[in-house]
């Protein structure tokens, strides 16, 4: 082996020593620091301060309250109702003939007062035979008075002839004319029956109006041919309309209702059109109850339903048909709470908060309740806070805060 082959092995074993040096010092160096941050994170870890563990803090909920004293109070029913007429006929003629004469408001929504001629029928036919019936009473007058004279002209001949026989003192009837006499008497009757038929049909040629009315309905008009029993209008009165309200049964023990016309029923108040414009009268319980929600109905009374008698005053008026809110004054109860409705729980419980800031959980007898209120006697004390507010959790004994 040359001198220069020689020198080249030595070189390449010099840098292989080298090369596994620098390894051993790389993964001595890597192994230092691993080692280094496992002990100063044991470190840090066991010479970090320690948090104390404490129970979580309880934080009374925020609730609302209203202080309540027991009082008077009167029980109002809810009802819904239609408004129906509380009088309505279809006038009808009497006699036939021709329409001569019509009233102004005889239209379709006209108003027409008590005793006011609605139309007339052509009279002229019926005041000729009041005429002919006039004679004819005159007649059968003059007949009756001829009679009377011949009869008492007869009995006094009769009484001259016989004065001194004592068998004949009883006048004969034919001697005394009596048969002409009835029948004079009898045809003086039947005339005036006659002039008395023909005085009515006159009248009845003027139909008049039977009451403060409204026209509904109209069938005939200036000009018609009518015969007797003919339809001419349908008219409603407007003095006083029914409300038909729809009531449950177990609510007609709270409501007056009358049963002697001297009696008076629970007042009424009427909303419609979202306002409250009329007041009413319960007067009647109907003998039945509604066929689909069988629901008592009670009937209604509104005087003046058009208010055609507030002057001054705007009105509005109450119409055929209309629904109506209603609002039936019911019995008074006395030395009773009265709560909203939002305030009771679960049917029969309330929520009170203690002097000490404490949720107390009472059962309470329910007197009354509607949609909007609650009634009822035994249960809280007065001044008592009634919680008005919700609870997500509620339980008896839990602290509360007042909201102010």
């Amino acid at each position: 082996m040359d001198e220069h082959s020689k020198t080249t092995d030595d070189t390449s074993q010099t840098r292989r020593t080298r090369s596994r040096r620098r390894l051993f010092l790389n993964i001595g160096l890597s192994l230092a620091v691993i080692v280094a941050g496992i002990i100063g994170a044991a470190y840090i870890t066991k010479t970090a301060p320690k948090a104390r563990r404490r129970p979580p803090a309880k934080i009374a909920p925020l609730v609302e309250v209203a202080r309540i004293q027991p009082g008077i109070h009167t029980v109002a029913v809810q009802a819904m109702g239609t408004v129906v007429p509380a009088r309505e006929i279809v006038l009808e003629s009497r006699v036939s003939g021709e329409i001569v004469a019509l009233h102004p408001q005889f239209t379709v929504g006209g108003f027409l007062e008590k005793g006011s001629e609605v139309l007339r029928i052509d009279p002229l036919d019926y005041e000729l035979a009041v005429t002919l019936a006039e004679a004819r009473v005159k007649d059968s007058e003059s007949v009756l008075k001829v009679a009377e004279e011949e009869a008492a002209a007869a009995v006094e001949e009769w009484r001259l002839l016989n004065n001194d026989n004592p068998e004949n003192a009883e006048i004969p009837t034919l001697v005394a004319k009596e048969p002409q006499l009835e029948a004079a008497r009898a045809k003086l009757a039947a005339e005036k029956a006659d002039l008395q038929k023909a005085k009515l049909d006159l009248a009845r040629t003027r139909i008049k109006a039977p009451f403060n009315a409204i026209v509904r309905k109209k069938f005939v008009d200036f000009g018609s041919q009518v015969s007797g029993q003919e339809q001419l209008a349908e008219l409603i009165g407007i003095d006083i309309y029914w409300i038909q309200a729809s009531i449950p049964v177990d609510r007609l023990n709270w409501i007056t209702i009358p049963r002697q016309s001297v009696e008076t029923g629970s007042r009424v108040r009427i909303y419609h059109r979202n306002a409250y414009e009329h007041d009413g009268t319960v007067i009647k319980l109907l003998g039945d109850l509604e066929q689909e929600g069988r629901m008592a109905r009670v009937l209604i009374e509104v005087r003046d339903p058009l208010g055609l008698n507030e002057k001054g005053k705007t009105q509005l008026p109450l119409l055929i048909g209309e629904y109506v809110r209603l609002e039936i004054k019911g019995r008074q109860l006395d030395d009773v709470y009265r709560i909203p409705r939002t305030a009771l729980r679960e049917n029969s419980r309330v929520w009170v908060a203690s002097g000490k800031d404490m949720l107390k959980i009472r059962d309470i007898d329910v007197l009354w309740r509607d949609a909007q209120t609650v009634l009822f006697r035994d249960g809280l004390q007065p001044g008592d806070r009634l919680i008005v507010s919700e609870l997500p959790t509620p339980v008896d004994g839990m602290p509360v805060q007042i909201a102010q």
